[in-house]
């Protein structure tokens, strides 16, 4: 019987894939391991969770897999490889995290990529400027700086990288799993409303395709080398009539159901799990929705009526991110007591 561990367990890319496995893979045990500084809870997916405080521990698992940022990171910097069934990762993939300097080598490959500045002293461009973290780490600062009051008051600008900023709320992303320096399988969508709505997960989520944003990741991927899966990220601009890079998430990305549901082969490879592929036209993470207050899940109703919801926490939590993000404060921890 395969044993199983996922890292950092209750990120919704974990649940995801635990979702899948639990579904179709009755044979497997599958357990959840917390990183130090995790918050240790049971889910229903795994049969057992427990703290991995050493890497000695992932020798009792026939797989083990990093899911978000973190657990990613921590995996790599113990290994110089490791393998998930048929794919391999390599710590060469942490030079994604470096943005700046993913950003430049893109560039001397004649991808298009925002012009960007590295400090606030370097700017020499009008607001607004679009601006998130140098160093990946999971989530972090990043928003829109309307006008220069705005960068004053930004904290930990030293660890921030500040970009031309490209209209639209849409980005495009390309998923992908890598063998041998070839893309063996990919994705793509369009994700139209994301949470935080500056940029960050996807909350509604539609299917893509373009040509393009394959032929510029094939190119990435094959001069700055890379192993195992990831996200490559672009926004479209209309100035250029050209698609921009904008990163690569070297992790399982937020959003990464919406691809299972289309593309059975990422966990083909990934688990040798077989499974029926359900065409998914459009996607509604009905939990990040939430989090982003009545305001937004007003505006973006329509989306509960022509898209398929996905869920991974149950309805009280829901009522509780959508009470702590429309209710005032002192009203707030009434009303928390009461659910």
């Amino acid at each position: 019987m395969k044993k199983i561990l996922i890292l950092s367990p209750l990120s919704d890319q974990a649940l995801a894939v635990a979702r899948y496995i639990h579904r179709y893979d009755r044979f497997c045990v599958l357990h959840g391991g917390f990183l130090p500084g995790e918050l240790l809870r049971t889910a229903s997916f795994y049969k057992k969770v427990l703290y991995v405080n050493n890497a000695n521990i992932l020798e009792n698992y026939d797989i083990v897999l990093p899911t978000g940022a973190q657990s990613t990171h921590w995996m790599a910097t113990q290994f110089e490889e490791f393998k998930v069934n048929n794919l391999s990762y390599t710590k060469n993939n942490l030079q994604y995290f470096d943005k700046i300097r993913v950003l430049k080598r893109v560039k001397d490959l004649g991808i298009p990529i925002p012009e960007t500045y590295e400090t606030v002293d370097a700017i020499d461009a009008a607001c607004p400027l679009f601006y998130k973290q140098k160093y990946e780490s999971g989530g972090g600062a990043r928003g829109i700086a309307q006008s220069q009051d705005d960068l004053k008051k930004l904290a930990n600008k030293h660890e921030l990288l500040f970009q031309e900023y490209i209209p639209g709320p849409t980005t495009y992303g390309f998923g992908f799993l890598v063998k041998d320096n070839i893309i063996v399988t990919s994705f793509q969508h369009a994700e139209i409303l994301s949470q935080p709505v500056q940029g960050g997960s996807a909350v509604a989520i539609r299917r893509y395709y373009d040509d393009r944003l394959k032929t510029y990741t094939q190119r990435i991927v094959q001069n700055l080398g890379f192993e195992g899966w990831g996200l490559a990220e672009y926004k479209y601009c209309t100035k250029r009539r050209d698609f921009v890079f904008m990163e690569i998430n070297a992790k399982l990305w937020a959003s990464i159901e919406f691809a299972f549901m289309n593309n059975n082969n990422f966990l083909k490879y990934m688990f040798d799990l077989e499974y029926p592929e359900v065409e998914t036209n459009s996607a509604l993470f009905i939990d990040r929705l939430v989090k982003l207050g009545l305001k937004q899940i007003l505006r973006n109703s329509p989306y509960f009526f022509s898209s398929k919801i996905i869920r991974y926490h149950s309805p009280s939590m829901l009522l509780r991110s959508l009470i702590t993000g429309a209710v005032p404060s002192r009203i707030r921890q009434y009303l928390k007591r009461m659910f």
